[in-house]
């Protein structure tokens, strides 16, 4: 994906609990670490299959498992 589809995207975990909108997006050497705020605190989710679920750009939506410690 380009990060410019990503921004704006409204963050969802896989219980259904909304997190807020992707607001930025961070390279790092290894991965890159999505910002999402907009919720109760902000959170940073790296990107990987691990964490992501699932990405809809066309609806605007992503779905996340957040790790423990997140």
């Amino acid at each position: 994906y380009f990060i410019a589809d990503l921004i704006g995207l409204t963050v969802w975990d896989e219980s259904g609990e909304k997190l807020g909108r992707l607001s930025e997006v961070i390279s790092t050497g290894a991965n890159d670490v999505y910002v999402v705020s907009g919720g109760a605190r902000e959170i940073l989710i790296p990107a990987i299959s691990q964490c992501i679920l699932e990405v809809n750009v066309p609806e605007g939506n992503m779905k996340v498992h957040l790790l423990e410690g997140l």
